[in-house]
């Protein structure tokens, strides 16, 4: 998968490959017949043969002027093969860089420096002495570089003229009575090699440029391939990564970011993402079994399974990393699992509140009649319970008022002042034990009953397992841009991984006098309001994090 730039930022782009450059050869395109790409080694080649051309054109010209020294013979005619040497020369530095000229055709450089050396050659040749200078051989780099051209019919049309400007020349050396028959069949010969070179060279560049098209071809398909890949994954309803073998990340999607709570970047490692998520992932590389339970990440909580996909059974080409959110699959899986039993539990509550009610007056009476210790006591037993059974059907008979509210603006922070020291006053609270953070100002758009038994839900908790110390409970006030935040903790213990799997499911709780109802009814409460009750790791204790809309309702 890349399991990857991202960025797009990333899904990342192909970068282009300069071994394929973009100049098309127009005299060959046709609506049936596509334009050809010219490889930049046809460039380079190109430029090689010019500088060789320098370098042989200066050479002639030295030779021209010190004849009787290097080629141990008079010319019959020095200055004109200096000239011609001096033109060759001159005409090559012209040509230039041929790669730097990528706007000009690359038939029609190939065709005028071909042009130029033949002329200048078989003058040069004729010059000398005919073929035996053994200058008409230095025509086969020429006929090598026409070879590139993508035509056969332009190859073997210059082919043709180079051997057929060697054989005039032969023709005139043979009138003016200075060769014999053997002059002709080296002139000969060497046309056959002109022609052999030049279909060779045409042949190899033919394989270049049909393995050139199909890399080209190979490449786009692999552009598209990215493209299909990177929708996919962006598209697809889970979180997920591409993870290399040294555990840099190669794609991702935005689900990724979201329920990690981070931004990727290019070169990024697993250890960016998460602590958590690159221990597991050192596990799973090295064979070992994963944790069951589900980790915490990201500003909001949210409880996360990963599964690792390896791409090799070995695993050490990388991984895909699928990251699930349990929170929400636990949400929706307790919302099917309690549709069916909340009529259920409305109607009893209903039926059981009214026998509660008589038991309560029961033991009222037998408690004023009461006549020893023993009685006392049985009746006292006998009320205690009853108000508990009471509170469980309270707790049940709020469900059903969950969708009759009232949303308002709440200004927070004069609310919470004053239901704190409300709360602190009915609970007997010491002075002191809760303390108020309040950044800035902020408003809420909530029911006010139902966040005022939220509150009193959560600071119940806290109040239970903290140390009770000054400062004890932490009551603060983030506002962002699209939410406020009411975050409660406390400095007790931490809650242990197999219990947050339960924390907001009915009727379970880890105190006896306790109903398991406290944090379920507040999380359906703040659902009601469209907020979202989480509860988050911190290290020393544990937060509740209350997230509500801001105004207007």
């Amino acid at each position: 998968m890349n399991i990857a730039n991202p960025d797009p930022e990333t899904p990342r782009a192909l970068t282009g490959d300069r071994r394929i450059t973009t100049k098309l050869d127009a005299a060959d395109s046709s609506p049936l017949n596509p334009p050809i790409l010219i490889p930049d080694s046809f460039w380079r080649s190109l430029e090689h043969l010019n500088h060789f051309r320098l370098f042989l054109a200066g050479f002639l010209l030295v030779a021209g002027l010190l004849s009787e020294r290097l080629l141990q013979q008079q010319l019959d005619h020095p200055y004109l093969f200096v000239s011609t040497s001096l033109v060759y020369f001159v005409t090559a530095w012209l040509f230039g860089r041929p790669k730097g000229r990528q706007n000009e055709l690359f038939q029609r450089q190939v065709v005028r420096q071909a042009l130029v050396d033949i002329i200048c050659l078989s003058l040069l040749m004729f010059l000398a002495g005919g073929n035996a200078s053994g200058l008409g051989l230095l025509l086969m780099l020429t006929l090598a570089a026409v070879g590139m051209l993508p035509d056969t019919r332009y190859v073997l049309f210059w082919a043709a003229v180079a051997a057929l400007v060697i054989l005039v020349e032969q023709t005139l050396h043979s009138l003016h009575g200075a060769s014999g028959a053997g002059g002709f069949v080296r002139s000969g010969l060497l046309s056959l090699g002109l022609f052999g070179v030049a279909l060779l060279s045409h042949l190899l560049a033919k394989g270049t440029l049909s393995a050139g098209a199909l890399a080209q071809e190979k490449s786009r398909q692999a552009e598209s391939f990215e493209r299909i890949n990177e929708r996919m994954i962006q598209e697809l309803p889970y979180a997920v990564m591409a993870v290399g073998a040294n555990g840099e990340v190669l794609q991702y999607n935005a689900h990724a970011e979201a329920l990690l709570g981070v931004r990727f970047f290019n070169g990024c490692r697993i250890e960016h993402c998460s602590p958590q998520l690159a221990q597991l992932w050192g596990l799973w590389h090295q064979g070992e079994a994963l944790p069951v339970h589900p980790f915490r990440t990201g500003l909001d909580g949210h409880r996360l399974r990963a599964r690792f996909m390896e791409l090799e059974p070995s695993r050490k080409e990388g991984a895909v990393v699928v990251l699930e959110d349990m929170t929400e699959l636990e949400l929706q899986a307790q919302k099917m699992k309690l549709a069916s039993l909340g009529l259920l539990t409305a109607n009893l509550a209903h039926e059981i509140r009214n026998p509660l009610s008589a038991i309560r007056h029961a033991a009222g009476l037998l408690k004023e009649d009461a006549r020893d210790a023993m009685s006392g006591k049985l009746t006292r037993i006998i009320d205690d319970n009853a108000m508990r059974l009471n509170s469980l059907v309270e707790d049940v008979l709020a469900l059903n008022r969950r969708d009759r509210m009232n949303c308002v603006k709440i200004e927070l922070e004069t609310f919470l002042p004053a239901f704190v020291h409300e709360y602190v006053q009915r609970e007997n609270l010491p002075a002191g034990v809760m303390k108020l953070e309040f950044a800035h100002k902020a408003h809420a758009c909530f029911d006010t009953g139902h966040l005022e038994q939220i509150l009193w839900n959560l600071l119940r908790n806290a109040w239970r397992y903290c140390t009770r110390l000054p400062g004890s409970i932490r009551i603060r006030l983030n506002a962002g841009q699209d939410h406020v935040d009411i975050e409660i903790s406390n400095d007790g213990p931490s809650i242990p991984p197999e219990v947050q799997v339960h924390l907001f499911e009915p009727f379970y709780t880890t105190d006896n006098q306790g109903t398991g109802l406290g944090l379920y009814i507040a999380r359906e409460l703040a659902e009601a309001n469209g907020a979202a009750l989480r509860y988050v790791d911190i290290l020393d204790g544990a937060l509740f994090r209350l997230r509500c809309r801001l105004p207007p309702c």
